[in-house]
């Protein structure tokens, strides 16, 4: 279904966050969220999922659940990116980090002879041969 069904089912929502009134832009994880809770919402489950972030813990994880999360997630913000009209360009911004950011761990999640550690590692490497070299 394209977002042009979801928005009309969404155009008299609100969302579904606490105590606020305002207009729901998407559904994520079956509840109706305005795009300030859809970003916060994507930001705070992916830094949950990524084996690279501080957030992450050892305990084993349902990967057929983060795989459906960070597809929903992704194909949402993409939804929302292409069919909301008055989106500041932070607001883009953000949902183009979402994108990238979902794109990476969905490619992690792809590599079956790389383990959760050994990402976390080949990271650091990538990150300090960067900072070692005066060309990049």
């Amino acid at each position: 279904m394209g977002l042009g069904g979801v928005d009309t089912m969404l155009a008299s929502r609100k969302c579904g966050m606490g105590s606020c009134g305002g207009a729901a832009v998407a559904t994520l994880d079956h509840q109706a969220l305005c795009l300030n809770h859809f970003l916060s919402h994507c930001y705070e489950k992916l830094e949950g999922f990524d084996p690279r972030g501080r957030k992450f813990s050892a305990e084993p994880v349902d990967i057929a659940s983060m795989r459906a999360f960070i597809e929903e997630c992704s194909r949402k913000a993409l939804d929302i990116s292409l069919h909301s009209k008055n989106l500041t360009n932070l607001q883009r911004g953000r949902l183009l980090d979402i994108l990238l950011w979902a794109g990476e761990l969905f490619l992690l999640l792809r590599a079956p002879r790389l383990t959760l550690a050994q990402s976390i590692a080949s990271s650091d490497d990538l990150l300090a041969s960067r900072a070692a070299s005066p060309n990049l």
